[in-house]
Protein backbone atom coordinates (compact mmCIF):
# COMPACT_ATOMS: atom_id res chain seq x y z
CA UNK A 1 0.00 0.00 0.00
CA UNK A 2 2.79 2.43 0.91
CA UNK A 3 4.67 1.62 -2.31
CA UNK A 4 1.52 2.16 -4.37
CA UNK A 5 0.89 5.51 -2.68
CA UNK A 6 4.46 6.61 -3.30
CA UNK A 7 4.31 5.58 -6.96
CA UNK A 8 0.98 7.36 -7.44
CA UNK A 9 2.43 10.54 -5.98
CA UNK A 10 5.59 10.26 -8.08
CA UNK A 11 3.59 9.69 -11.26
CA UNK A 12 1.15 12.50 -10.52
CA UNK A 13 3.96 14.92 -9.72
CA UNK A 14 5.85 14.03 -12.90
CA UNK A 15 2.80 14.41 -15.13
CA UNK A 16 1.66 17.58 -13.41
CA UNK A 17 5.06 19.19 -13.79
CA UNK A 18 5.13 18.23 -17.46
CA UNK A 19 1.63 19.52 -18.21
CA UNK A 20 2.21 22.75 -16.31
CA UNK A 21 5.67 23.51 -17.66
CA UNK A 22 7.47 21.46 -20.27
CA UNK A 23 4.39 20.77 -22.39
CA UNK A 24 3.49 24.47 -22.51
CA UNK A 25 7.04 25.29 -23.56
CA UNK A 26 7.02 22.50 -26.16
CA UNK A 27 3.86 23.92 -27.76
CA UNK A 28 5.61 27.27 -28.23
CA UNK A 29 8.61 25.76 -30.03
CA UNK A 30 8.75 24.51 -33.62
CA UNK A 31 8.04 20.79 -33.57
CA UNK A 32 11.18 19.82 -35.45
CA UNK A 33 13.60 21.61 -33.11
CA UNK A 34 15.23 20.95 -29.75
CA UNK A 35 16.10 23.54 -27.11
CA UNK A 36 19.50 22.38 -25.84
CA UNK A 37 20.69 22.52 -22.25
CA UNK A 38 17.98 24.84 -20.95
CA UNK A 39 15.35 24.09 -18.31
CA UNK A 40 11.81 25.43 -18.18
CA UNK A 41 12.87 27.50 -15.17
CA UNK A 42 15.67 29.10 -17.20
CA UNK A 43 13.32 29.94 -20.07
CA UNK A 44 10.83 31.44 -17.63
CA UNK A 45 13.51 33.56 -15.99
CA UNK A 46 14.47 34.98 -19.38
CA UNK A 47 10.83 35.71 -20.12
CA UNK A 48 10.31 37.47 -16.79
CA UNK A 49 13.05 39.94 -17.68
CA UNK A 50 11.02 40.95 -20.72
CA UNK A 51 7.99 41.88 -18.60
CA UNK A 52 9.75 43.23 -15.52
CA UNK A 53 8.71 46.77 -16.42
CA UNK A 54 5.07 45.67 -16.14
CA UNK A 55 5.38 44.35 -12.57
CA UNK A 56 3.08 46.05 -10.07
CA UNK A 57 4.65 46.51 -6.61
CA UNK A 58 2.54 45.93 -3.52
CA UNK A 59 1.87 48.88 -1.23
CA UNK A 60 3.90 48.77 1.99
CA UNK A 61 2.49 49.06 5.49
CA UNK A 62 3.53 52.71 5.93
CA UNK A 63 1.72 53.73 2.75
CA UNK A 64 -1.39 51.74 3.69
CA UNK A 65 -1.43 53.46 7.08
CA UNK A 66 -1.07 56.86 5.45
CA UNK A 67 -3.95 56.17 3.09
CA UNK A 68 -6.19 55.01 5.95
CA UNK A 69 -5.15 57.97 8.10
CA UNK A 70 -5.81 60.44 5.29
CA UNK A 71 -9.25 58.94 4.68
CA UNK A 72 -10.06 59.26 8.39
CA UNK A 73 -8.93 62.87 8.51
CA UNK A 74 -10.71 63.82 5.30
CA UNK A 75 -13.80 61.72 6.14
CA UNK A 76 -13.70 59.88 2.83
CA UNK A 77 -14.57 56.20 2.31
CA UNK A 78 -11.77 53.64 2.28
CA UNK A 79 -12.03 49.85 2.41
CA UNK A 80 -9.13 47.52 3.15
CA UNK A 81 -10.01 43.89 2.34
CA UNK A 82 -7.83 40.79 2.35
CA UNK A 83 -7.79 37.62 0.28
CA UNK A 84 -6.47 34.36 1.70
CA UNK A 85 -7.00 30.78 0.60
CA UNK A 86 -10.55 30.76 1.96
CA UNK A 87 -11.66 33.82 0.03
CA UNK A 88 -9.92 32.65 -3.14
CA UNK A 89 -11.44 29.16 -3.01
CA UNK A 90 -14.86 30.67 -2.34
CA UNK A 91 -14.42 32.89 -5.39
CA UNK A 92 -13.07 30.00 -7.47
CA UNK A 93 -15.80 27.44 -6.92
CA UNK A 94 -17.69 26.42 -10.06
CA UNK A 95 -15.66 28.91 -12.11
CA UNK A 96 -11.99 28.03 -11.71
CA UNK A 97 -12.34 24.89 -9.59
CA UNK A 98 -15.23 22.47 -9.17
CA UNK A 99 -17.36 22.87 -6.06
CA UNK A 100 -16.45 19.29 -5.16
CA UNK A 101 -12.72 20.03 -5.18
CA UNK A 102 -13.21 23.24 -3.21
CA UNK A 103 -15.22 21.38 -0.55
CA UNK A 104 -12.46 18.78 -0.28
CA UNK A 105 -9.63 21.33 -0.17
CA UNK A 106 -11.46 23.90 1.94
CA UNK A 107 -12.89 21.92 4.82
CA UNK A 108 -12.71 25.12 6.92
CA UNK A 109 -14.87 27.23 4.59
CA UNK A 110 -18.13 26.65 6.46
CA UNK A 111 -16.42 27.73 9.69
CA UNK A 112 -15.18 30.81 7.82
CA UNK A 113 -18.74 31.74 6.88
CA UNK A 114 -19.15 30.36 3.36
CA UNK A 115 -21.11 27.28 2.35
CA UNK A 116 -20.20 25.65 -0.96
CA UNK A 117 -21.83 25.95 -3.43
CA UNK A 118 -23.20 29.47 -3.03
CA UNK A 119 -23.11 31.38 -6.28
CA UNK A 120 -25.04 34.39 -4.97
CA UNK A 121 -22.55 35.23 -2.23
CA UNK A 122 -19.63 34.14 -4.41
CA UNK A 123 -20.58 36.83 -6.91
CA UNK A 124 -21.16 39.39 -4.15
CA UNK A 125 -17.69 38.59 -2.87
CA UNK A 126 -16.22 39.22 -6.32
CA UNK A 127 -18.06 42.53 -6.57
CA UNK A 128 -16.69 43.60 -3.18
CA UNK A 129 -13.15 42.80 -4.31
CA UNK A 130 -13.74 44.73 -7.52
CA UNK A 131 -14.84 47.84 -5.59
CA UNK A 132 -12.44 47.71 -2.62
CA UNK A 133 -9.98 50.59 -2.12
CA UNK A 134 -7.03 48.37 -1.16
CA UNK A 135 -6.83 44.60 -1.60
CA UNK A 136 -4.51 42.43 0.48
CA UNK A 137 -3.24 39.48 -1.57
CA UNK A 138 -1.17 36.41 -0.67
CA UNK A 139 2.41 35.97 -1.82
CA UNK A 140 2.67 32.31 -0.71
CA UNK A 141 3.22 30.20 -3.83
CA UNK A 142 0.94 27.32 -2.84
CA UNK A 143 -1.84 26.40 -5.32
CA UNK A 144 -4.69 27.75 -3.17
CA UNK A 145 -2.94 31.04 -2.42
CA UNK A 146 -1.07 32.91 -5.17
CA UNK A 147 -1.77 29.99 -7.48
CA UNK A 148 -5.48 30.89 -7.45
CA UNK A 149 -5.18 34.67 -7.43
CA UNK A 150 -4.68 35.32 -11.14
CA UNK A 151 -7.05 32.60 -12.41
CA UNK A 152 -9.77 33.99 -10.12
CA UNK A 153 -9.21 37.57 -11.23
CA UNK A 154 -9.27 36.48 -14.87
CA UNK A 155 -12.49 34.53 -14.34
CA UNK A 156 -14.24 37.66 -13.06
CA UNK A 157 -12.56 40.10 -15.43
CA UNK A 158 -10.94 41.94 -12.51
CA UNK A 159 -7.99 43.86 -13.93
CA UNK A 160 -4.77 44.07 -11.94
CA UNK A 161 -3.38 47.33 -13.33
CA UNK A 162 -5.90 49.90 -12.00
CA UNK A 163 -6.15 48.45 -8.50
CA UNK A 164 -4.13 48.96 -5.33
CA UNK A 165 -2.67 45.88 -3.67
CA UNK A 166 -0.85 45.12 -0.45
CA UNK A 167 0.05 41.97 1.48
CA UNK A 168 -2.81 39.86 2.80
CA UNK A 169 -1.03 39.98 6.18
CA UNK A 170 -1.37 43.78 6.29
CA UNK A 171 -3.67 43.51 9.33
CA UNK A 172 -0.87 41.95 11.39
CA UNK A 173 1.71 44.42 10.07
CA UNK A 174 -0.44 47.40 11.06
CA UNK A 175 -0.61 46.04 14.61
CA UNK A 176 2.96 44.80 14.97
CA UNK A 177 4.57 47.95 13.59
CA UNK A 178 2.58 50.30 15.81
CA UNK A 179 0.25 51.83 13.23
CA UNK A 180 -3.02 50.44 14.55
CA UNK A 181 -2.97 52.34 17.88
CA UNK A 182 -2.37 55.54 15.91
CA UNK A 183 -5.38 54.83 13.70
CA UNK A 184 -7.80 54.22 16.58
CA UNK A 185 -6.54 56.95 18.95
CA UNK A 186 -9.48 59.24 19.71
CA UNK A 187 -11.52 57.78 16.84
CA UNK A 188 -15.04 56.42 17.13
CA UNK A 189 -14.59 52.73 16.36
CA UNK A 190 -17.30 50.24 15.44
CA UNK A 191 -16.21 46.66 16.18
CA UNK A 192 -17.87 43.81 14.28
CA UNK A 193 -17.42 40.05 14.70
CA UNK A 194 -17.70 37.19 17.13
CA UNK A 195 -15.00 38.67 19.40
CA UNK A 196 -16.40 42.20 19.09
CA UNK A 197 -17.14 42.89 22.75
CA UNK A 198 -13.81 41.58 24.07
CA UNK A 199 -11.89 43.34 21.32
CA UNK A 200 -13.78 46.58 21.94
CA UNK A 201 -12.71 46.55 25.58
CA UNK A 202 -9.05 46.23 24.61
CA UNK A 203 -9.26 48.90 21.90
CA UNK A 204 -10.94 51.26 24.36
CA UNK A 205 -7.96 50.78 26.65
CA UNK A 206 -5.71 51.90 23.80
CA UNK A 207 -7.53 55.16 23.21
CA UNK A 208 -10.42 54.22 20.92
CA UNK A 209 -13.89 55.62 21.54
CA UNK A 210 -16.11 52.59 21.06
CA UNK A 211 -19.13 53.52 18.96
CA UNK A 212 -20.62 50.03 19.15
CA UNK A 213 -19.96 46.30 19.04
CA UNK A 214 -21.93 43.99 16.75
CA UNK A 215 -21.83 40.27 17.46
CA UNK A 216 -22.15 37.52 16.33
CA UNK A 217 -21.74 37.28 12.58
CA UNK A 218 -22.92 33.84 11.53
CA UNK A 219 -21.91 33.62 7.91
CA UNK A 220 -22.99 35.29 4.71
CA UNK A 221 -26.69 35.34 5.56
CA UNK A 222 -26.02 37.74 8.46
CA UNK A 223 -24.60 40.46 6.18
CA UNK A 224 -27.88 42.42 5.73
CA UNK A 225 -28.56 42.35 9.49
CA UNK A 226 -25.05 43.53 10.34
CA UNK A 227 -25.21 46.36 7.79
CA UNK A 228 -28.58 47.46 9.13
CA UNK A 229 -27.31 47.50 12.70
CA UNK A 230 -24.09 49.28 11.68
CA UNK A 231 -26.16 52.05 10.10
CA UNK A 232 -27.54 52.85 13.57
CA UNK A 233 -24.07 53.78 14.89
CA UNK A 234 -22.07 56.96 14.37
CA UNK A 235 -18.44 55.98 13.84
CA UNK A 236 -15.22 56.92 12.05
CA UNK A 237 -13.64 53.51 11.63
CA UNK A 238 -15.10 50.00 11.42
CA UNK A 239 -12.96 46.95 12.18
CA UNK A 240 -14.47 43.68 11.02
CA UNK A 241 -13.39 40.17 12.04
CA UNK A 242 -15.99 37.92 10.43
CA UNK A 243 -14.26 35.40 8.19
CA UNK A 244 -15.02 35.51 4.48
CA UNK A 245 -18.13 37.72 4.92
CA UNK A 246 -15.79 40.45 6.22
CA UNK A 247 -14.72 41.24 2.66
CA UNK A 248 -18.29 42.11 1.66
CA UNK A 249 -19.02 43.87 4.94
CA UNK A 250 -15.91 46.06 4.80
CA UNK A 251 -16.48 47.16 1.22
CA UNK A 252 -20.17 47.90 1.75
CA UNK A 253 -19.63 49.72 5.04
CA UNK A 254 -17.19 52.06 3.32
CA UNK A 255 -19.42 52.50 0.28
CA UNK A 256 -22.73 52.94 2.09
CA UNK A 257 -21.58 55.00 5.07
CA UNK A 258 -18.61 56.85 3.59
CA UNK A 259 -16.41 55.57 6.42
CA UNK A 260 -13.10 53.74 6.72
CA UNK A 261 -13.38 49.97 7.21
CA UNK A 262 -10.68 47.35 7.78
CA UNK A 263 -10.79 43.56 7.43
CA UNK A 264 -9.25 42.56 10.76
CA UNK A 265 -9.29 38.78 10.33
CA UNK A 266 -7.65 36.58 12.96
CA UNK A 267 -5.81 39.61 14.31
CA UNK A 268 -8.86 40.11 16.51
CA UNK A 269 -8.38 36.71 18.16
CA UNK A 270 -4.66 37.30 18.67
CA UNK A 271 -5.29 40.65 20.35
CA UNK A 272 -8.05 39.25 22.55
CA UNK A 273 -5.92 36.24 23.52
CA UNK A 274 -2.94 38.46 24.33
CA UNK A 275 -0.71 37.01 21.61
CA UNK A 276 -0.32 40.45 20.03
CA UNK A 277 0.07 43.54 22.19
CA UNK A 278 -0.87 46.95 20.83
CA UNK A 279 1.88 49.42 21.67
Amino acid sequence: METERRLSYEDGFRKGKYEGGERILARLLPGTTLLPDMTVEHVLSLGVEQVRHLLKPLIGVAEVFQELESALQERTPCSLVRLGDGELMALAHDLVLSAELVRREGTFLEYSGMNIPDHVHRDQLAEAVRKASIIGVPVALEPNFKGLLFPVFQAYGIQIAPRRFTLSTINYLLAEEGYLPRLIQGRRVLVIGNTAHSLATILAGKGAVIAGAISPVNGMTDIPIVLQEAAEHDYDLAVVAAGIPAVILVQRLAEQSGKVAIDFGHLANLIVNGNIQLT
